[in-house]
């Protein structure tokens, strides 16, 4: 699940599941490998994606299907369930969730934990091989095609197709909202904003999840739960749902100001000043939502 909030991209959404270790992992790099061999971005069209997020695998060093092993042995070998996938600076990442008591699951945890750039991962399956040459003569395998059923974890020099860096990443638990940004540049113009709205934030992803968990109010327009705190009911009587009308009317006129010490004030001149109070919180909030869904 996804959010454009202000412009930042809000995902990751909900909470942490007990008994899992969520990682995102670099499935391949889009280069030749120590057999000479490219997957090819076509490769992972998205019904293959789909297949792999409904059947395929997290494994362990691709013992699940080693031949010399026992069928116990290899079933012990899985650790995990890919639940996601994404295409991130042109590459293929895959978010998994892998079983916290594993034994191997155990075993990588603190390098996971310490961010140690040891662990990389390959696909398994099957595959399309086509031989091609380049404008000089060069013999190149290419793999336009795969049957992808398996992401295997092992140690990054165990791993035909790697590159330095963090190529499986854990997601900390702590932090139910993950905002991400393009640059740092971004990060830095938004970080404040996003801190001070963290508690709005997180106060929305634990907000009831039907209309039947919501208070009731005759004659009101909302009515909200605070989750610290007793509920508070914001009501509107008929009066002022009809200046609420009128208000949105002036505003598309520029008769009344959006600032809100102007805003206040044109109320009180008017003597309807804890209307005026009443109604711009929502009316603040109304355009902010717009502005940011642009």
């Amino acid at each position: 699940m996804q959010f454009l909030i202000n412009g930042l991209q809000i995902s990751n959404l909900q909470k942490a599941r007990d008994g899992v270790v969520t990682v995102d992992i670099i499935a391949n790099h889009l280069t030749e490998d120590q057999e000479g061999e490219t997957v090819l971005k076509e490769a992972f069209t998205p019904e293959e994606v789909q297949n792999f997020l409904g059947v395929g695998v997290i494994d362990f060093w691709h013992e699940s299907d080693n031949p010399a092993l026992t069928k116990a042995d290899q079933n012990a070998a899985i650790i995990g369930k890919p639940i996601a996938f994404r295409w991130e600076k042109d590459l293929p990442i895959v978010t998994a969730e892998l079983t916290e008591n594993h034994p191997r699951v155990k075993e990588m945890l603190p390098h996971l934990q310490a961010r140690q750039p040891v662990y990389a991962a390959s696909l398994a399956g099957s595959k399309m091989v086509l031989e091609t040459k380049d404008a000089e003569g060069g013999r190149h395998r290419i793999i336009p095609k795969i049957k992808w059923n398996k992401l295997a974890i092992a140690p990054s020099p165990m791993v035909i197709n790697r590159a330095p860096g963090m190529n499986v990443r854990l997601l900390q638990k702590a932090k139910d909202i993950m905002c991400e940004f393009d640059d740092m540049n971004t990060f830095m113009r938004n970080s404040n904003h996003v801190i001070a709205q963290e508690e709005v934030l997180m106060k929305a992803l634990t907000a009831p999840s039907s209309a039947a968990d919501l208070y009731t109010n005759p004659g009101g327009v909302t009515v909200k739960q605070d989750i610290e705190k007793t509920p508070v009911n914001l009501t509107l009587s008929d009066q002022d749902g009809m200046d609420l009308i009128d208000t949105i009317i002036g505003i598309k006129d520029k008769r009344i100001p959006l600032k809100k010490a102007e805003y206040i004030n044109h109320f009180k001149q008017q003597k309807k000043e804890d209307f005026g109070h009443k109604s711009y919180g929502l009316i603040d909030k109304y355009f902010k939502s717009k502005k940011g869904a642009k």
